[in-house]
């Protein structure tokens, strides 16, 4: 079993405000040139919102709501923008959202701005003041996401360089203090490195007591929606955007029926560990729909097809990267006699089940992974062939060495490439593990 390392932002004390090591400020705690104040004489800007805009942003918008209140001790009016009549009179407001909506539209347009820099773009945003962006409006601080974690990074980019650490909640992290708060123009985007995450594995007994202690009664399953819900917040104001959830006792998708749709809401991309295919908890699920079945492509193709098919269905309203391949039972091998045309048989499976599901669509554009750990690195070493738009995922030799990188001619590949990291193991030959 396994823990994957995530790529973090990681903070660092800078001469402004607190900001993300290799980010420009964005705050400052006086006026200045060009700033905007967020917090100035004990009034807070209000923010407004497109009501059409991601449930994710309007979500995000209620921490960057609590973050000023827990910073500046007051509270800033959250509106929903219907008219301009919305916007409290004579105020100067922080105005976020997404590039697409019809009012952010509508202010690219009013005030003239250049977004070239962010449309299309994965996961950017910018912010700036502006001029008259809305009727009876002399300026605003606008915060425009490419898309919805663009938008929600713009708040917590914010949120932690005036004071509020991501890990706040988690590590007790003590929020600083302003009486005032300036925003200054900014842009950030887009990551070298599109998917970033953790995987929860060797979680017991520290994490999954812990979790029963503290978001159940007692009783039911430990790694709930509520136990993801601070997980989800902590991902996202660390910039971190993947998941495999917790997986030794859990089933992510049944535990909780909440959970899935719990992760979709903040704006995580849920997916599942090289051993679990298809976006289920394996072998936990398998055991428990397919009692006294085999795990055994050879000799249970159409059973195991059919938990596959069950898996991407399952996971299709959310935004998923689906994990392809197989190992066998208790992530081993499958076999002796495990060979290159096997696991060929059972990607294009997979894929063609990718297909059904999403109704025909392109399967290239339902993002996949192939994570090539122990033995499956050394079968595709020794020609298997793996589709263009499936993202390789290199791995370690579990004791954090890595076996290899991609090779010149492996860089361009459309699915591009991973890497797998281990920062604790349970496993033969030995087994290592933090003081959690």
């Amino acid at each position: 079993m396994r823990f994957g390392a995530s790529l973090l932002v990681i903070p660092s004390l800078a001469s402004i405000a607190l900001a993300a090591i290799g980010h420009a400020p964005c705050v400052s705690f006086s006026a200045s040139a060009g700033s905007f104040p967020i917090v100035a004489s004990g009034k807070a800007a209000p923010i407004i919102t497109d009501p059409s805009d991601s449930p994710s942003v309007h979500r995000a918008v209620g921490d960057f709501v609590k973050d000023i209140l827990a910073v500046a001790s007051t509270t800033p009016k959250a509106v929903n923008y219907t008219s301009p009549a919305s916007v409290p009179k004579g105020s100067s407001p922080i105005i976020i959202g997404t590039i697409d909506t019809p009012l952010i539209k509508s202010i690219v347009t009013a005030a003239k701005l250049n977004v070239t820099g962010i449309t299309g773009q994965w996961e950017t945003f910018v912010a700036q003041q502006v001029s008259n962006p809305i009727s009876g409006v002399s300026k605003a601080y606008v915060i425009i996401g490419s898309d919805r974690r663009g938008a929600i990074y713009g708040l917590y980019e914010l949120s932690e360089q005036f004071g509020v650490s991501p890990w706040y909640w988690w590590a007790d992290v003590p929020i600083q203090k302003h009486s005032s708060i300036y925003a200054l123009t900014c842009q950030h985007g887009p990551p070298s490195v599109k998917y970033r995450g953790i995987f929860l594995n060797d979680e017991q007994p520290a994490l999954q007591s812990w979790a029963q202690e503290k978001f159940t009664n007692g009783t039911g399953a430990p790694f709930n929606h509520l136990f993801y819900s601070k997980l989800f917040e902590l991902l996202l104001r660390l910039r971190v955007n993947y998941l495999w959830p917790a997986m030794w006792a859990g089933m992510f998708g049944v535990d909780d029926p909440l959970n899935q749709a719990t992760a979709h809401y903040y704006g995580i991309v849920m997916g599942t560990s090289h051993q679990e295919p298809m976006m289920r908890s394996t072998p936990n699920e398998f055991s428990k729909f397919y009692p006294g079945q085999k795990w055994d492509w050879y000799s249970n193709k159409q059973n195991i097809t059919q938990y596959f098919t069950e898996g991407a269905q399952r996971a299709k309203p959310y935004e998923s990267l689906y994990t392809v391949g197989m190992r066998g039972s208790g992530d081993v091998p499958l076999s002796q006699d495990t060979n290159v045309a096997l696991l060929k048989d059972i990607v294009a499976t997979q894929r063609e089940i990718l297909t059904q599901v999403f109704n025909g669509t392109d399967v290239a554009t339902v993002p996949q992974v192939w994570c090539l750990y122990k033995e499956v690195q050394n079968y595709y070493e020794q020609g298997l062939t793996v589709p263009e738009d499936v993202t390789l995922l290199w791995v370690d030799d579990n004791f954090g060495n890595i076996r290899r990188f991609p090779l010149p001619s492996e860089v361009n590949r459309k699915g591009g490439a991973g890497v797998y990291y281990h920062i604790d193991y349970v496993g033969s030959p030995r087994d290592y593990k933090w003081i959690q």
